[in-house]
């Protein structure tokens, strides 16, 4: 940034015709991304009722529809827990499917959300056509886009169990996902009606 001919004016000379060049500025391309900030993070497949459960659980009031990828951009929520208005932030993130981690659905996009999330919770679809295979699905996508996110404390919810054919194979569903999980931090709910 040269001096312009304000810095060269004087009593005589009240407008000096004398300025400096400036030299020439440096540039940069920058890659900028954004990751949002949660205790919670929702994944699962489109469709799971991850939506359905952060409006349940939270003020948030995402759009809820009956088709997948209804979600394309993250949607937080914060769930009071205590009366001394302590909370935790819910992240409910986009749909994610089988390819995800080398860009299938803007899978990378949605999983950098995932990395800033100190615990997920992994909705599962009680009425899909297989949903221990979406699970795992899931899972692997977590491992391929970053084995640091396959790390990351997860919770297991079967989600839609007031469907009458989930509630009939709901305890074989649930103690299929703690084998496949390898822990004890599965159960079941009902977003749609607020179960458990």
């Amino acid at each position: 940034g040269g001096r312009g001919n304000a810095a060269f004016k004087t009593d005589r000379n009240t407008a000096p015709k004398l300025a400096e060049r400036a030299e020439p500025g440096a540039q940069r391309w920058l890659s900028v991304e954004l990751r949002l900030v949660a205790d919670v993070g929702f994944l699962g497949k489109p469709n799971a009722g991850k939506s359905t459960l952060l409006a349940a659980a939270s003020a948030a009031r995402p759009k809820i529809a009956n088709y997948p990828f209804t979600t394309i951009v993250p949607n937080l929520g914060v769930c009071d827990i205590s009366d001394e208005g302590a909370g935790l932030v819910l992240c409910d993130i986009p749909g994610l499917i089988e390819g995800a981690a080398e860009g299938a659905g803007m899978g990378p996009a949605f999983l950098r959300h995932v990395q800033r999330c100190k615990v997920l919770l992994h909705v599962v679809d009680g009425s899909a056509d297989d949903p221990i295979g979406d699970f795992i699905t899931i899972n692997e996508e977590l491992e391929k886009h970053d084995p640091f996110l396959a790390k990351k404390p997860q919770v297991v919810v079967l989600n839609k169990c007031d469907i009458s054919e989930v509630k009939e194979m709901e305890e074989e569903m649930i103690s299929e996902l703690k084998r496949k999980a390898g822990h004890s931090r599965v159960l079941s709910i009902s977003a749609a009606t607020t179960e458990n």
